[in-house]
């Protein structure tokens, strides 16, 4: 198991980066006013609810432990480069593919799947902090078909398809 001291600065950020990342990516899915809060909110929870396999609990831990103290001291995360007038969605599997390239080096496979595995519980969770669609709540559906297309492609790009 890796812990903070076994990462640069950088890395560590990046890492610290991937859930909120994540949860982005499948809120840029399926974009609407009313369920973005909800969405950001249910992002927020599924960071702090650390539901992560075994292998990476400690990872995950520390990385939640800094999110929150960074949260509480008003501390804001570095914000990814994204290319202005694209879609930023590529740009954020990207980013996520390059931050975690670092567990490839310093980890188990074991934990960085772990922890992959992490990220897309989080994405699953901000799908599902939100209704989409329908009028007034009638025939609005918990994950709407972006938000699935978005999630299977999250997996496929951190190696879990």
């Amino acid at each position: 198991m890796t812990t903070k001291t076994d990462y640069t600065d950088q890395e560590w950020e990046g890492l610290l980066q991937a859930p909120l990342m994540a949860g982005f990516y499948i809120i840029m899915a399926d974009i609407s006013v009313t369920g973005m809060g909800k969405e950001l909110k249910g992002l927020y929870q599924a960071v702090l609810a650390q539901q992560a396999p075994e292998a990476a609990q400690e990872l995950v831990a520390a990385v939640t432990a800094d999110i929150v103290a960074r949260s509480q001291q008003k501390g804001a995360l570095e914000q990814p480069k994204l290319e202005e007038n694209q879609d930023p969605r590529p740009q954020i599997l990207n980013a996520l593919q390059q931050d975690l390239a670092v567990l490839d080096e310093k980890s188990t496979p074991e934990e960085k799947a772990g922890y992959s595995a992490w990220l897309v519980n989080v994405a699953q969770a901000t799908a599902e902090a939100g209704r989409e669609g329908g009028f007034l709540g009638i025939g609005s559906v918990r994950v709407s078909e972006q938000e699935k297309t978005a999630l299977a492609g999250l997996q496929q790009a951190l190696g879990l398809a």
